[in-house]
């Protein structure tokens, strides 16, 4: 496996192609919850802004791809305002949405491009990175490891922020 910024060539389209999946995995996390599939994130303004409209300043993504360089893991951050997303903080802060296939799980491809996405946003200006975790979703230990605190609530999840 190996991990790489969402390549430049990448048209708004294509990108919302292969981020779209891992959305879709950021919001079926839980097994105990019914699946939801993308006519969701397409009637959902809040949800569809993760991934519509690629290219944006402040739009950073990185992919972990596996040895037949099929995607397996993506881990990207945006400037959400309006609407703001589920962890919004502050205009000024992008928001993180991350994701692993379940057959990479395990295997730090998680770890690795968050480790990833947060040097990449600390490079680029960003003070700090937002996050949302619902409650019962076991990544927060990940997120708690790699140093993003809870600063709040919102709904039943966990608003936390990492400063960089």
């Amino acid at each position: 496996m190996h991990i790489t910024p969402l390549p430049a060539d990448y048209t708004p389209e294509r990108a919302r192609a292969l981020l779209l999946p891992f959305l879709l995995q950021c919001i079926n996390w839980s097994h105990s919850s019914p699946e939801l599939d993308a006519s969701v994130i397409e009637a959902d303004d809040q949800l569809a802004a993760y991934v519509d409209g690629w290219g944006r300043d402040g739009d950073i993504a990185v992919i972990a791809w596996d040895e037949d360089h099929q995607p397996v893991g993506a881990a990207w951050c945006r400037l959400l305002s309006d609407p703001p997303g589920y962890g919004w903080v502050a205009d000024d802060i992008p928001e993180v949405s991350i994701a692993v296939a379940p057959d990479a799980q395990g295997k730090g491809a998680g770890r690795q491009l968050l480790h990833t996405l947060c040097r990449l946003a600390a490079v680029s200006g960003h003070p700090a990175l937002s996050l949302s975790v619902s409650d019962g979703n076991m990544s927060k230990h990940l997120y708690t490891q790699l140093g993003f605190s809870d600063i709040g609530r919102s709904g039943d999840s966990d608003v936390m922020l990492k400063v960089l």
